[in-house]
């Protein structure tokens, strides 16, 4: 499923779960949330019509601002996409989602990757129960290098 099935309403629900984070507080999303393109979100799993699981795929472009003073991607940089991405991974699975809130994530970063480069970010929503999601992802570069490795829980209503 690409972007060009905006109808579908997984991307439908992506987005805007994106937009509520961008507006709950601008100070802490204007970059590098605001910054974050989705490019994808493919369905994983199913039960009957109901999605179950999927991969919601971002891109992002590490700017001089995002960088630590090596000039590689700070920590909390990674820490801020992968959180927000999973953010917007559970509104794209959990129909009408609200509150959407990070109960653990742990991250793990095992390449650094410098400003200027373009990275991909995958989360996948693994499982939501009626207040509980499960995910994990990935950063990776260009390349196609693993280079950050994420695990997150999330809480929410519905």
């Amino acid at each position: 499923m690409s972007l060009a099935s905006f109808e579908d309403p997984l991307v439908q629900r992506a987005h805007a779960y994106h937009q509520v984070i961008l507006a709950a507080n601008v100070r802490l999303t204007t970059p590098p949330v605001s910054r974050l393109r989705l490019v994808s979100v493919t369905p994983t799993s199913s039960k009957g019509d109901r999605v179950t699981s999927a991969t919601a795929t971002f891109s992002f472009t590490v700017e001089p601002a995002d960088c630590n003073s090596w000039g590689t991607i700070h920590g909390g940089c990674v820490f801020t996409l992968c959180n927000a991405a999973g953010k917007i991974a559970t509104a794209a699975v959990a129909a009408g989602a609200r509150n959407i809130v990070s109960t653990d994530l742990t991250t793990n970063y095992l390449a650094a990757v410098p400003h200027g480069a373009t990275v991909s970010i995958e989360i996948e929503c693994l499982r939501v129960t009626k207040s509980i999601g499960f995910l994990r992802g990935t950063i990776k570069d260009a390349q196609g290098a693993v280079c950050y490795i994420s695990v997150q829980n999330v809480s929410f209503e519905l």
